[in-house]
């Protein structure tokens, strides 16, 4: 006597993989990526978005439940050009910073931290992060510098 095995029909079948794309695709949301892509960063951190309009950027606050802040920073034609973040607990920066992240996280490795307080300064010509943080205080900023746009001084970024 054969066996008899379950063959699912083929639209369950490509659902199922249509599915798991989606759930296993990582957000659009990252550093260098659009201004629309802002609302999956708040919708995967849980958190209140609020967009203001500045002179030469678009400033997308977004403030999680434990309290900590994340500013992204949009070009006029909606390209995020720098974030930073202050908080008791770090956002998550794979989330962030998407394709750039593992070039940070390559530069991160590279670099000692000893004691208690954490600081990491990265400053390579497509990428900088300036990063500190100890319990329950996180600070940090990252940029692409060569998207900055005309006028713009990090530093003065809120």
């Amino acid at each position: 006597m054969k066996p008899s095995y379950f063959r699912p029909a083929p639209a369950l079948c490509a659902l199922g993989l249509i599915g798991t794309a989606w759930l296993s695709a990582p957000a659009a949301a990252h550093l260098g990526g659009d201004a629309d892509s802002v609302a999956v960063d708040s919708t995967m951190m849980r958190a209140q978005l609020r967009s203001t309009p500045m002179q030469s950027y678009q400033l997308h606050e977004i403030t999680t439940a434990s309290g900590t802040q994340v500013h992204e920073y949009a070009t006029p034609q909606g390209t995020v050009f720098a974030l930073t973040w202050q908080g008791p607990l770090p956002p998550n920066l794979r989330q962030l910073f998407g394709s750039y992240y593992a070039r940070y996280q390559s530069a991160a490795a590279t670099q000692t931290r000893p004691g208690m307080h954490r600081a990491l300064i990265i400053a390579e010509p497509d990428l900088v992060v300036q990063s500190t943080g100890h319990l329950r205080a996180f600070h940090g900023r990252a940029y692409i510098p060569n998207l900055v746009p005309a006028g713009v001084t990090v530093a003065d970024l809120p």
